[in-house]
């Protein structure tokens, strides 16, 4: 009826039965001018999201009954619930890496989080997507996953900027919290919602050190890692209202899984990343279908493996065989999805090169098929892992034949899938500001080793190391946390326990650095260098020492010693520049500050310091230009126009002086 009067008013009287007949006729052709575009939505968008560290045991849609996790319960009720899914390595960036390309970390070469880059050889599904004319965004809430590690190849957006960490007191800001993660990823939803387009948030927030906000901080005081999933929920909740308020929801392929799941101190592990059980290789997975008459509360047994995400998302978002995927060594498990095919049994490899690595000590692998699983370790196990799911019953000695079978099976799986190209990207060296990102996220990181170094030796089984690894662990976080006494001693003991750990020695002088123990920190660096000679770190936190101590020689020769290693380290050379300051030693300080300002020229601090050595010289000139490199970068820098003004003071340049000032007392009084 209302319709119908609007109608009249707009083109005169026609009667009810004429205006009825003109809305018909209305409605018909606009369903003709949509045509099948009602009908048949273009192609899916894909979501991704990645919630770190969370075990699938902690979900209510997986059995859970402590936590609630509503919104995560909810997908699972819209899709397809994995009950056994599995990750090949228990760290963030290579997990992540396995998940991208589809492939073991021996194929991909990201085997933990410091050495080796994803070579840009490797194909990533950002870069298939976006062959197929996807728009590509990325949201990361780790600096662990910063693109220089290669994890952002095929992203056209990709968000990964973290603050450097404080080296004093460790605080951990080389993170995100979940609510930024998730607004900044709506911010590029609604720029880039014309679809098709394939958007991956990562959520940070279970990860160690587990600090949720309110109100989950109070409802879980004490289980703070439970608190930490409650509010990766909330977030998970936030990015699917946005897709249901912009229409997006019916036509996404949503995938929710984790890297890695969580020890919480199941065999003496307390975090992850050290051993291969399933406390931190099983993690939940659920896939949301796009259309609305897909499969709905369905669960399936499995196995999936993350390398199977790549295969199954291109199936089902019908690309298939229209995208270059030579390399993925994942099987697609479509099928599987929609009921109408069972999977089939198949291996899942995992590995963990954390304690090889970091610590020199055994590396382990595993393999599973069926039921059992085996970890291959000087002291090697197996485990029925149906009839004991927490991996608690090592059956190696009363079935090694079984166990050397599956020893044979996963030889032949590493060889299988390893690559047979040195597609690895670059090496990444750990500069001391990638040191300081690791170290505030919880990661006890130093450059390692290459096998050759210990090749030959009997490496310890980290299964007799894990009391050493948590002292460590325990002292670096203690100390992260300003607690210097406590670091001390646990890192004392570590060293005691295991006195050739370079890991050990190097943490417990960082502590005594901060506190000023500096006979005690020259002790513990000089015991590192001695485990390994030329280590750069150990030759910077050593020049640090001597600097604080007043060894202004000694200092200088552990930072050219540095600088004979890596002749454009940047840092060093503006270390150098404030040793030569130091003890008035200008030409030699300007010219080391002039070399780090040419290899780090959007530093503006740098020409600001310039600027002072060319005044205390008398080269005003030299001096006014510097500050006007510093202004170019930064034209609000209020150092930059005080410096100006006293140069101008200097010279007699009364207009120049009074025109800066009007500039300054604007800076200054900006709200």
């Amino acid at each position: 009826m209302l319709r119908c009067t609007v109608l009249e008013r707009r083109v005169g009287t026609l009667g009810r039965r004429s205006c009825t007949k003109v809305l018909a006729f209305a409605l018909l052709m606009l369903e003709s001018a949509l045509g099948s575009g009602a009908q048949q939505p273009g192609p899916p968008n894909l979501v991704v999201i990645t919630i770190d560290t969370l075990r699938a045991d902690r979900l209510g849609c997986y059995g859970y009954r402590n936590i609630k996790t509503p919104r995560i319960d909810a997908l699972a009720s819209d899709g397809v619930l994995v009950e056994n899914a599995y990750t090949p390595v228990p760290l963030t960036l290579p997990a992540h890496a396995s998940l991208f390309t589809g492939t073991y970390p021996v194929f991909h070469g990201v085997r933990d989080f410091t050495g080796d880059t994803l070579s840009e050889e490797r194909a990533t599904l950002a870069t298939m997507l976006r062959s197929a004319g996807y728009s590509t965004g990325a949201v990361v809430a780790s600096a662990v996953l910063e693109a220089r590690w290669g994890i952002n190849q095929g992203f056209d957006f990709y968000s990964d900027s973290f603050p450097s960490p404080t080296t004093q007191n460790w605080q951990p800001i080389a993170e995100r919290r979940g609510d930024e993660v998730v607004r900044e990823s709506l911010l590029w939803l609604e720029r880039n919602s014309r679809a098709p387009f394939f958007l991956w948030v990562h959520l940070y927030d279970p990860h160690d050190p587990y600090t949720p906000p309110s109100p989950y901080d109070r409802q879980y005081a004490t289980r703070p890692y439970d608190g930490e999933v409650a509010y990766s929920d909330e977030n998970l909740g936030r990015i699917i209202d946005a897709l249901k308020a912009r229409g997006l929801y019916d036509n996404s392929l949503i995938i929710l899984l984790s890297d890695h799941g969580e020890s919480l101190g199941e065999h003496g592990e307390k975090t992850h990343g050290f051993f291969v059980y399933d406390s931190t290789l099983r993690i939940p997975m659920i896939f949301k279908l796009p259309g609305t008459a897909g499969p709905r509360a369905r669960r399936i047994a499995g196995p999936v493996r993350i390398i199977d995400v790549i295969p199954t998302a291109l199936s089902i978002l019908g690309l298939s065989g229209k995208v270059r995927t030579p390399e993925v060594q994942g099987r697609n498990v479509h099928s599987a999805l929609l009921g109408k095919a069972s999977l089939s049994e198949v291996t899942s490899q995992a590995e963990s090169m954390l304690p090889f690595y970091q610590f020199e000590w055994s590396p382990l692998l595993s393999i599973r098929k069926g039921r059992f699983k085996y970890i291959d370790a000087p002291v090697p196990e197996l485990y029925d892992t149906a009839a004991d799911p927490g991996e608690m019953r090592n059956l190696y000695a009363d079935q090694k034949a079984l166990a050397l079978q599956f020893k044979a099976m996963l030889l032949g799986e590493v060889a299988r899938f390893s690559s047979r190209k040195a597609d690895v990207g670059p090496a990444q060296s750990m500069d001391p500001e990638t040191f300081e990102k690791l170290l505030s996220l919880g990661y006890i990181a130093h450059g390692r080793r290459s096998a050759a170094q210990v090749r030959g030796r009997n490496l310890p089984d980290p299964k007799e190391r894990i009391q050493v690894y948590n002292l460590i662990f325990d002292g670096t976080l203690a100390a992260r946390n300003a607690d210097y006494g406590r670091a001390a001693k646990l890192l004392s003991e570590a060293v005691r326990r295991e006195p050739v750990s370079l890991v050990a020695h190097f943490q417990l002088g960082v502590v005594y650095r901060v506190t000023n123990a500096f006979d005690r920190a020259e002790q513990e660096f000089r015991k590192v260098l001695e485990l390994r000679p030329g280590y750069d770190l150990a030759l910077r936190r050593l020049a640090e020492v001597h600097m604080a101590g007043g060894r202004y020689q000694e200092a200088e020769r552990a930072y050219k010693e540095v600088l004979a290693q890596s002749p454009d380290d940047a840092a060093v050379h503006f270390s150098l520049g404030g040793l030569y300051v130091t003890v008035d030693r200008w030409d030699e300080a300007l010219a080391a500050f002039r070399k780090a300002q040419a290899l780090n020229p959007k530093d503006v601090l740098i020409p600001m310091i310039i600027s002072r050595i060319l005044i205390k010289k008398g080269d005003l000139a030299g001096a006014l230009a510097a500050v006007q490199q510093a202004l170019n970068l930064k034209p609000d820098l209020i150092a930059g126009y005080e410096t100006a003004l006293e140069i101008y003071q200097k010279q007699g340049r009364a207009a120049e002086a009074e025109k800066t000032a009007r500039i300054l007392e604007r800076l200054r009084t900006k709200p």
